[in-house]
């Protein structure tokens, strides 16, 4: 008499399913993921019913408590019994199967091999039961999972996805098995339904999709709720960062941009990481801010120097304005630098920045934070370091005369005198179209700041070097 698989150790029975032999098999294996699956769909189910939950679930008890039942009642049952009677049944098949194979008679022989085939019949049939009892569970579990108790939602989706995959692993079975016969009355009926079981197994994997896809949505839906509400407590305000922890802050915005980019975005979604290095779309989607263009007119500095104004904000009213009489570059530097203030800074009320790109220094230690956040907000490391090794196919640019020549230049001596130091090399690759045999747009207009900022850039991440 078989042993009852149920009654050994979780150790013993997950060690005799991995020893080699034929049983408990896949069969087996099959009705163990139902039973689980079940187990789970009844813990939810129990957890919804709790006396403090009650009056929420009030109107879908009434159901999870009838699948409840009906699992308790009959489907695990089945699936016991079944688990036990398949291991037993697969087993007499195979027992034949290696008596036939060590058989020298041939007439024994063959009728060993009838008996053996004769077994597969149930062993075939006992995984249609199988699955039919998953597809149950499955269906109930996708019940469950859209009326139970919500936080318990990852075990409903566990159990749909067993469910799902003991049906997947029962119709694998039974394929395998009916290439042991030859077409008759028997395997034409067991097609029949098998073409009834899979048409039912494909729309319980759409349902597991449809129910991942759900808790997907809502943990992004969450995440970004939680992303928003952190950027908005601009938790750095005023204090002293080093450069360091202000690109870190730069990284977050970044990566806010993008991976949540279908919601600022409606058209046209960006596909490459540089088009959300847009500043403006993270004052107004990111900080709630208002941001326009105006003619922002001559501001007398402290120094009682007439400077035109190329930005201004107002963190009180939450509004940024930028003057288009300078350059696109200085305007985008400009949105940038005003971003940093937003994050970094409190009290600027009506404050204006100078037109500025990046490439000068200022003093005052918030205006060095905004300049500094704006560097890495638009020219981040990781992008600028591809960017620059597709356009120059190296990681780091030296002056030698294959790259010389690349550049389309002349004798590596007169190239130097023309560049004179680092600082002119890099300003040079800034603005650079052309590079073994290949014309593009300059690195400087690909991250839309000026040859002066993206030169102090490109000296910054020791990209180039100078004899």
């Amino acid at each position: 008499m078989d042993e009852k698989l149920l009654d050994l150790s979780t150790k013993e029975l997950l060690k005799k399913f991995g020893s080699g032999n034929h049983k408990p098999g896949s069969g087996s294996a099959a009705a163990l993921q139902g039973m689980l699956s079940a187990q789970l769909i009844r813990t939810v189910i129990d957890l919804t019913n709790e006396e403090k939950r009650r009056a929420k679930y009030v109107h879908s008890l009434p159901e999870l408590l009838q699948i409840y039942k009906d699992i308790e009642n009959r489907i695990y049952p089945q699936l016991e019994k079944l688990f036990q009677e398949d291991s037993t049944q697969f087993g007499k098949a195979i027992e034949l199967r290696v008596a036939r194979d060590k058989e020298a008679d041939p007439k024994v022989r063959q009728s060993l091999g009838q008996q053996a085939l004769q077994a597969l019949v149930p062993a075939t049939q006992l995984p249609i039961e199988i699955a039919k009892l998953c597809l149950e569970l499955g269906h109930s579990a996708s019940i469950v999972f859209e009326n139970g108790f919500k936080s318990a939602r990852g075990d409903s989706a566990v159990a749909l996805n067993g469910a799902s995959s003991a049906v997947g692993g029962c119709l694998s079975i039974i394929e395998l098995n009916l290439l042991s016969f030859v077409p008759n009355d028997w395997t034409r009926r067991i097609r029949l339904e098998i073409g009834e079981l899979k048409y039912d197994y494909e729309n319980l994997i759409s349902k597991s999709q449809e129910c991942s896809r759900s808790l997907e949505e809502e943990s992004r839906e969450k995440s970004f709720a939680l992303e928003i509400e952190q950027i908005r407590s601009v938790h750095w305000t005023d204090l002293r960062l080093t450069h360091a922890q202000i690109e870190e802050v730069a990284k977050q915005i970044q990566n806010v941009l993008w991976e949540y980019r279908g919601k600022f975005w409606e058209k046209k979604i960006p596909e490459r990481h540089l088009d959300v290095l847009r500043p403006e779309i993270a004052l107004e989607k990111l900080l709630d801010y208002k941001f326009g263009y105006a003619k922002l007119g001559r501001h007398i500095t402290d120094s009682d120097e007439a400077v035109e104004v190329a930005g201004q904000i107002d963190k009180k009213n939450k509004v940024v304005l930028v003057s288009q009489e300078f350059p696109e570059d200085v305007q985008n530097f400009t949105i940038a630098h005003e971003l940093g203030h937003a994050l970094l800074h409190k009290g600027l009320v009506l404050h204006r920045d100078r037109g500025l790109d990046g490439s000068t220094s200022n003093r005052d230690f918030r205006e060095i934070q905004a300049d500094k956040f704006a560097t890495y907000f638009l020219m981040p490391t990781k992008q600028v370091k591809i960017i620059f090794q597709e356009l120059f196919i190296a990681e780091k640019f030296a002056i030698t005369n294959n790259t010389v020549f690349a550049l389309g230049e002349g004798r590596v001596s007169d190239f130097q005198k023309r560049v004179k130091n680092r600082r002119g090399l890099a300003r040079y690759l800034a603005q650079a179209e052309y590079f073994q045999g290949k014309s593009f747009r300059s690195i400087s207009e690909i991250f839309k700041v000026s040859v002066g900022a993206m030169a102090i850039r490109l000296e910054e991440l020791d990209l180039i070097e100078f004899p």
